[in-house]
């Protein structure tokens, strides 16, 4: 029996996979992918690429097969869409026979939120948990990494803009995360249905971000306080769809809130280590 990753070719899976790889034998890993031709390089180690699609029950079924542990890694979609996607992966998980489900979750999942991802999570948790698999939640917050597409601009003008006033957010870096995913798939056995809050060890304001840009690069940046609908003209003219557009404004709308603010120790507990800081994230990627 095998322990798959869904979106191994993604940014976290391809991560995940590379973390796993140092607790098991390629053999013994299989990956579902939508596109396979993009999986060649797994291919070759000896990793067992699968065809999935997360809009195909049948087809995430057979990619499910003679699976004991699998990953299902979020989708990108609009709500509606990814609620159908996520409850078919799991449906699929359930009728080939899978044991144990691990699911890439968000940081206090709430219908109401004002990150309007949120409601997915928080849908996709109940129906694993009502699925009767045995599971873990991986409550993954925001991404460090993403705070690096700021930078170039802040660089340029010296100013590091977010709506972000002085709200603190428990920031975590990517690698981090898929660290944290491929230890509970490494022993599974060991975090049965848990949930893990995984956050960063600090809650950090985008006033400290700026600085740390600052201090990096010995360029004078500062944060500048965007009002929110300058911020969502930004995203849109980016091109960015109307879903992700109103989540990213949300995700700060609630950040004001307080509701991303909480450290959590369970990163430290399932890893055996503290997380990178943001300020160690940003001054590493800024050398």
């Amino acid at each position: 029996m095998k322990t798959l990753i869904t979106g191994a070719t993604g940014q976290l899976g391809t991560l995940v996979v590379t973390h796993l790889l140092n607790h098991l034998p390629a053999s013994d890993i299989a990956v579902s992918v939508r596109t396979p031709g993009k999986a060649t390089d797994l291919a070759a180690k000896g990793i067992d690429v699968r065809h999935g699609d997360f809009d195909d029950l049948g087809l995430m079924t057979a990619a499910f097969k003679d699976v004991e542990t699998a990953l299902i890694i979020s989708a990108e979609a609009d709500n509606a869409t990814r609620i159908a996607q996520h409850r078919t992966a799991v449906d699929a998980a359930k009728a080939a026979g899978v044991k144990h489900l691990v699911y890439t979750s968000i940081i206090d999942p709430r219908a109401d939120a004002d990150f309007t991802y949120s409601a997915i999570h928080l849908d996709t948790e109940n129906y694993i948990k009502e699925s009767g698999l045995k599971y873990t939640l991986l409550r993954n917050s925001f991404y460090a990494d993403l705070l690096l597409a700021g930078v170039p601009h802040a660089l340029e003008t010296g100013d590091f803009g977010a709506p972000a006033g002085d709200a603190k957010i428990t920031y975590i870096t990517r690698n981090d995360l898929a660290e944290a995913a491929a230890m509970v798939l490494a022993n599974p056995q060991t975090h049965v249905n848990a949930t893990y809050d995984l956050t960063g060890g600090k809650a950090v304001t985008h006033s400290e971000i700026a600085r740390y840009i600052a201090d990096t690069t010995g360029k004078p940046v500062k944060f500048a306080d965007l009002p929110a609908e300058v911020h969502v003209g930004i995203l849109g003219s980016f091109g960015l769809p109307d879903h992700l557009v109103e989540a990213l404004a949300g995700l700060y709308v609630g950040a004001k809130k307080g509701d991303y603010a909480t450290v959590s120790n369970d990163f430290q507990t399932v890893v055996g280590r503290a997380p990178q800081s943001v300020q160690e994230f940003m001054t590493g990627a800024l050398k």
